[in-house]
């Protein structure tokens, strides 16, 4: 099959090789080795994509497309040689997808040039690492800042709208289909008493003072790779989720996945903790690059925003329970439970340390606010 769907691309060779890649939850995905008629081996990453989750895979390519190449096109402006964006193989139609019949359906295949000398990292706790993964997501919304966002489609509708996923919550919980509701209502009562909080990035999104952005909206630390030599940050990966929204969603989640010390299905909740030097080392990274360019509002609210993202997935995990399990992978009968348990508990850490994020995201911000300036002088100064 892999060979069949090698063959509808501008791809010019032998197929010598594959490597199934398990590394990601929704897309199948291979890395191939073809050699050329010069001789030579090339690598490309070969993906199917889920339409489960993403039914309008040309709909998703576009938003990809479109960003990479305005990605490729500021990296230059800046004469940035040291990082790289993602290259989408056209097949030999002209197309970003190809699809073929597989078991009565039809199933949609991309392929991406394969970028050498990275590594990615499940998880860390190295705090370079997280450095450099808050660097990578606030450079790669400073270079999409002036992006036009009529060029950009919502893949997954609400994905990160905090009060709709809320008003989901309380819908299900009436209905109780599977009559989990009052199993639950010590963790019902936590999520209903912090109502005040689910709007305060949404309500306003898309104005002056909280503006839409380029959002990557899945900030994890293997989504970035490092360049295996030197450990900065190479490439921002996974641009599926790419989508308009704020800047908050995507530091409060980089925040939440990275500084969390335990896995989200951590049943021991004395273990789970935001860890504030690695949440200091993620806001530095993401601040040296976006801070001249944020809004005093997105400022107020990056403290928040940690609590609110962690609460929606506190309140997504709660949901799927009461509703049966149906949407996210278990791998036992409470699994979506503890998993609920354990996002609450770390806003209840989130919430212990507030204050103390709050002044040092401040602190930070005044470090970094005059990057831009800076960077600019020295544009000026080279083209002299």
């Amino acid at each position: 099959m892999i060979e069949e769907i090698i063959n509808k691309f501008n791809i010019d060779g032998k197929l010598i090789k594959i490597e199934p890649n398990n590394t990601g939850n929704i897309n199948s995905t291979y890395v191939v080795t073809v050699e050329t008629p010069s001789g030579d081996n090339c690598k490309y990453l070969v993906q199917k994509i889920n339409t489960n989750v993403f039914p309008e895979p040309y709909k998703l390519m576009k938003n990809i497309e479109n960003v990479t190449g305005y990605l490729k096109r500021q990296l230059m402006k800046e004469e940035d040689s040291t990082h790289q964006v993602l290259e989408v193989v056209k097949t030999k139609e002209g197309k970003s997808l190809c699809y073929v019949e597989e078991r009565e359906e039809r199933s949609y295949y991309r392929i991406y040039e394969y970028i050498d000398n990275a590594i990615s990292y499940d998880c860390s706790v190295d705090p370079e690492i997280v450095y450099n993964t808050g660097k990578a997501f606030g450079n790669f919304q400073k270079l999409l800042r002036n992006y036009p966002m009529s060029r950009l489609t919502e893949t997954i509708k609400d994905f990160h709208s905090t009060d709709v996923r809320y008003k989901k919550l309380i819908d299900d919980i009436k209905i109780d289909s599977e009559g989990r509701a009052l199993e639950v209502a010590p963790e019902i009562v936590f999520i209903l008493m912090r109502e005040d909080i689910v709007s305060l990035i949404t309500s306003e999104l898309g104005t002056d003072e909280v503006p839409y952005r380029v959002t990557h909206n899945d900030t994890k630390v293997n989504n970035v790779l490092m360049n295996k030599d030197t450990g900065d940050f190479l490439a921002v990966i996974d641009l599926d989720t790419v989508m308009p929204g704020s800047m908050l969603f995507d530091y409060g989640d980089g925040i939440r996945s990275t500084s969390s010390t335990a896995f989200e299905d951590e049943t021991d909740l004395d273990k789970v903790h935001i860890d504030l030097e690695l949440f200091k080392k993620y806001t530095d990274g993401y601040l040296s690059e976006m801070a001249p360019y944020i809004t005093y509002e997105e400022l107020s609210l990056m403290g928040e925003s940690i609590r609110i993202i962690t609460l929606e997935l506190a309140i997504r995990f709660l949901n799927d329970y009461i509703n049966g399990d149906t949407y996210f992978k278990i791998k036992y009968e409470k699994h979506n439970l503890d998993r609920a348990r354990n996002q609450i508990a770390l806003v209840k850490d989130i919430e212990r340390h507030l204050e103390y994020m709050n002044a040092y995201i401040y602190e930070s911000y005044k470090k970094y606010k005059d990057n831009g300036k800076k960077n600019k002088c020295r544009r000026l100064i080279n083209q002299n």
